[in-house]
């Protein structure tokens, strides 16, 4: 997984998750941790007794937390809340689309509360259960609707961010590091857009190699030929970026936990 390390590193900062949140006037109890990193922690939460009239209270939640507290002497609470305001707003702009784990509302200063959808995600999935063509067919229609609302998802290459329903068909989760260009200045749009088409094309190529692993025999020829083609940015990227960065900061935090459990 590319936040290994993160994960691994854990206790490093943030607070775990609270064992009950409030939502819509109903207390929620924590059922499971499904991830904790260096950056927030996401957990399923389940309510007991549900008051009547029930249309609007949800069984169960997903809570995502942001963390907020500092790494040293270094404030991280603005980089926090910064991700859970974009993340928030990815979640209003695809409101609207099937597919997608809709946010249901913020929570505090750095939470937000989605909904639960019953499943696993595609790497647990894997394990003991086959995905179909008919997957693909629709992981590539809600990625075009994504798409098309300007938005590239940038995470896609981790099949934890596929959910696989009961019914087997696809959702998309966690839009943490997704982007889109906003911005009204003509030269700074154009480059932008260029930039986030390119990402968008990156999804696809991700996409694409699920695909190949899991179901290539319902590949077209198009689609074989477009997962072959990584591109010179995403190798560029790997070699020059995202290497040498897990490996300074695998040495930067194992230092950093050595330095605090010798701590008087």
């Amino acid at each position: 997984m590319a936040d290994a390390d993160w994960a691994r590193y854990k206790q490093i900062r943030g607070k775990p998750l609270p064992e009950n949140i409030e939502f819509r006037g109903v207390t929620y109890t924590l059922a499971k941790v499904f991830k904790r990193d260096f950056y927030a922690c996401t957990g399923l939460y389940q309510c007991g007794d549900i008051p009547q009239p029930a249309e609007s209270v949800p069984e169960q939640i997903v809570y995502k937390h942001y963390h907020t507290d500092s790494l040293w002497f270094i404030p991280l609470g603005w980089l926090g809340r910064w991700l859970w305001r974009r993340e928030d707003r990815f979640g209003r702009a695809l409101a609207d689309v099937q597919g997608v784990a809709h946010i249901l509302d913020r929570h505090g200063e750095s939470g937000m509360i989605r909904e639960f959808i019953p499943g696993r995600n595609l790497r647990e999935y894997l394990a003991d259960h086959q995905v179909t063509a008919a997957f693909f067919v629709e992981l590539k229609r809600i990625l075009a609707e994504v798409h098309a609302r300007g938005i590239c998802h940038n995470d896609l290459n981790k099949p934890e961010n596929i959910l696989v329903r009961e019914d087997g068909s696809p959702v998309l989760i966690d839009f943490q590091i997704a982007l889109r260009c906003p911005s009204r200045l003509p030269i700074v749009r154009q480059l932008g857009q260029a930039l986030v088409r390119y990402l968008q094309g990156m999804d696809r190529y991700h996409m694409l190699k699920h695909h190949v692993r899991h179901h290539p025999e319902s590949l077209t020829v198009e689609d074989w030929q477009a997962s072959q083609r990584r591109g010179l940015l995403l190798n560029l990227h790997a070699w020059l970026v995202r290497r040498p960065y897990r490996v300074v900061r695998h040495l930067v935090l194992r230092c950093f936990l050595m330095a605090k459990s010798t701590a008087p």
